[in-house]
């Protein structure tokens, strides 16, 4: 067991770089927990600050200001331009709406145009914009009926405001659960750790005439390599295990009611064994600490941003989402969402929950499959 005994020394060594890492982790998780919010017990339209000046005042620009203050907060300013200017500049007001005299003649009537301004490259544009449009389209329709001024004032003031009914797919009220940030983090815990320490203990057996003092021992080349392994995987087992019975404790009563916890510890089983698959495959290629350092902070940041992990999948452009369903992390992040959308994993999400997880088991047997290549390729070149 002197191979087994090796590895086990070298990764007790570089101890306080895992509890590092451990501790980065951690807080991350902790930190962007504390930026969610509780929970969405109903939908709320946004409010915009409107500048109204009107300039009509009659019951037609009386009914396009309570219209736009239904959602909105309507502000009445005078007609000083450089007032004006000044509200827009300090974000007093996101929107203004100038009301001119003969409201109801030349704009419900006629075809003139509202004249507004908005800060450029806002929201608050496009958004208020949408609801003055909403309320002509409505008044121009009523006027083209018969309706008089007063009759358009009150049908507008009439009018039902739509109505939105969240709908509870995944069974967490709206909330995000705190233990889905937890495992959606997890990769980047595995990646890096089991990078550098699989690095260094590969790196070690390589060093001076060590590689040709194991050919000449006594023990088979088969046995060193199969110690080898299992030392890898005690070392890969014990981090997710530690990962896992956190997870246990901190989420216990939450994790448990959600009934998925089985399906969020064989997601993160399997992304700790491509992990390992990749962590092992560097290890064999570089020969530096510096390159350690620089592949793995590569793979694991990269990785991470690109497939979901610091950036919700959702978020990333139709691009980049292509592009990273050739990394393993984006099906483990896609598995992940799936648990948490969905209050039960059955029928089609099951399938593709397993789907998900197959695609990394693939990824971790062509990670291996590359990796004793690359050792083959080495051991004849020396």
């Amino acid at each position: 067991m002197a191979v087994f005994k090796a590895y086990m020394k070298i990764a007790r060594k570089n101890i306080w770089m895992i509890l590092l890492y451990l501790g980065i982790f951690f807080c991350v998780t902790i930190l962007f927990q504390r930026f969610v919010p509780e929970g969405a017990e109903g939908y709320t339209a946004e409010s915009v600050p409107v500048g109204i000046v009107d300039e009509d005042g009659g019951e037609a620009a009386e009914s396009l200001i309570n219209y736009i203050g239904r959602t909105n907060e309507t502000i009445l300013l005078e007609d000083d331009r450089e007032s004006l200017q000044e509200d827009l500049f300090y974000r007093n007001v996101g929107y203004i709406v100038r009301i001119p005299e003969g409201f109801m003649e030349k704009c419900i009537l006629g075809e003139e145009k509202i004249e507004a301004v908005t800060v450029p490259g806002t929201y608050a544009g496009y958004y208020v914009d949408q609801q003055v449009n909403s309320y002509m389209v409505y008044a121009r329709s009523y006027a083209a009926a018969g309706f008089t001024e007063t009759e358009i004032a009150s049908a507008m003031a009439h009018r039902d405001k739509a109505e939105v009914t969240l709908v509870d797919f995944s069974g967490n009220a709206g909330q995000v659960p705190a233990y889905t940030f937890y495992y959606r983090y997890l990769p980047y815990l595995l990646l890096s750790v089991l990078g550098y320490v699989m690095g260094y203990i590969l790196m070690g057996f390589r060093r001076g005439s060590l590689p040709q003092r194991m050919r000449a021992s006594a023990v088979p080349e088969r046995r060193q390599s199969v110690e080898g392994l299992a030392a890898s995987l005690v070392i890969a087992l014990a981090l997710w295990g530690v990962s896992a019975a956190v997870s246990v404790v901190m989420y216990r009563q939450d994790i448990f009611e959600s009934g998925k916890l089985i399906w969020y510890l064989l997601n993160s089983l399997v992304m700790m064994l491509t992990a390992l698959s990749l962590a092992y495959l560097v290890g064999t290629l570089v020969k530096s600490s510096n390159a350690l350092s620089g592949i793995v902070n590569i793979i694991s940041l990269g990785m991470c941003f690109v497939c979901g992990v610091f950036v919700e999948i959702s978020y990333l452009s139709a691009e980049v989402r292509k592009a990273a369903q050739f990394l393993p992390v984006y099906w483990y992040e896609t598995v992940n969402t799936l648990l948490t959308d969905h209050r039960t994993v059955a029928g089609s999400i099951r399938s593709e929950v397993l789907s998900g997880i197959g695609i990394q088991i693939v990824f971790a047997i062509a990670f291996v499959c590359v990796t004793l290549a690359v050792a083959k390729r080495s051991r004849r070149s020396s």
